[in-house]
């Protein structure tokens, strides 16, 4: 009866670890995909749908800010521009947010391969600094350090009990115009 007992804690205990430790397994593979140039297989980490929204929804809100402020200054085009930048805000989007388009912002990040090399000008080998923590039983948050700051971040969003995918990618300020 011990034994039973006892397997039973130590599958438990294996079930909790594999479960904590299925993101960065995720974030393990994706950076792997990327090392290897590899589109298709960070693809099958990415949300598209929800990527393309969260994306989107920065860019519209920083968009109706700096709209906002040039109608403040009285300018009589900026309901114009808002109405063609708005349009054009979706198919940019759209191109943005492909796997080529997701490999190239990923590899920027702190996840990316690029992290690991060396800078042309020191000629030391240079890792970027970032954090990565939980948000919630199905939220994991991957954010580059700059100066002692968390700027952006890639939001990975649990899919089933194992599975991650690439759902948010939150703007540094100065990409979201928050500077």
């Amino acid at each position: 009866m011990k034994k039973i007992a006892l397997a039973t804690a130590v599958a438990a205990v294996a079930l909790a670890a594999s479960v904590y430790a299925s993101p960065y397994y995720a974030l393990h593979q994706m950076k792997n995909a990327i090392a290897e140039r590899n589109v298709d297989a960070l693809a099958s980490h990415v949300d598209f749908p929800a990527l393309r929204i969260s994306i989107k929804s920065q860019l519209e809100t920083t968009l109706a800010d700096s709209i906002q402020a040039a109608t403040a200054s009285d300018n009589p085009f900026a309901a114009m521009g808002q109405a063609m930048v708005t349009t054009m805000l979706g198919k940019m989007v759209d191109a943005m947010v492909s796997p080529e388009g997701v490999a190239a912002m990923v590899s920027k990040s702190a996840v990316g391969a690029e992290a690991d090399k060396s800078t042309p000008d020191t000629g030391a080998q240079q890792k970027k600094d970032y954090s990565v923590a939980y948000a919630g039983w199905d939220k994991f948050i991957v954010r580059a350090k700059a100066d002692g700051d968390e700027k952006g971040g890639l939001v990975l969003l649990r899919h089933g009990l194992w599975n991650w995918k690439l759902s948010a990618i939150e703007l540094t300020p100065a990409v979201a115009g928050h500077e």
